[in-house]
């Protein structure tokens, strides 16, 4: 009687695990259960921006002179070479701006790592400390106002910046970030 319950229980057990699906066909049916999503996906670059097509060029009668049609034609392109002349100018400010702005950086990395170094130099040596200590100050204070000068300049840069992107997005050009 002591083998034979612990048999039992033993085969109640794998008979409950071997009536129960398997996790692979809870997820199969799941899957066969779902609706099928679109194929298609609209997104900014599979969409035009502007229409590529007139319907009023489709909807004309076919009266129209082609001397008309051709001082039409070079309008358009006139038109399309200056939108690219200017959209070609704003994709260069931006490009100047942000090498401006990575230029800013760089001497503001350089002026705080200056800093750094001055005061690591300055609390290293007791004798500096006992000296120095109005010297110290003093180049602190000027090169603390020179950084400060530094983070407005990279402010100011990166507002232009942004405002250069605002009209380039505005003409439609794409962002490049």
């Amino acid at each position: 009687m002591k083998k034979l319950l612990p048999f039992i229980a033993v085969m109640s057990f794998a008979v409950g695990a071997w009536a129960q699906q398997s996790l692979g066909e809870i997820a199969r049916l799941n899957r066969a259960k779902k609706k099928p999503s679109s194929a298609i996906r609209l997104n900014d670059d599979n969409m035009p921006r502007t229409l590529t097509t007139n319907p009023d060029d489709d909807a004309g009668n076919g009266a129209e002179k082609p001397a008309a049609a051709t001082e039409k034609s070079n309008e358009k392109k006139e038109a399309a070479d200056s939108g690219k002349a200017k959209t070609d100018k704003l994709a260069g400010e931006i490009k100047t701006q942000k090498d401006e702005i990575a230029r800013l950086q760089h001497e503001l990395d350089i002026a705080q790592r200056e800093q750094r170094l001055n005061a690591a130099a300055f609390y290293g040596d007791a004798g500096v400390q006992l000296r120095d200590q109005a010297k110290f100050a003093e180049d602190s204070r000027k090169k603390q106002s020179e950084i400060d000068g530094k983070k407005q300049a990279i402010d100011a840069a990166q507002q232009k910046l942004s405002d250069l992107e605002e009209q380039a997005r505005k003409a439609g050009l794409p962002s490049n970030e």
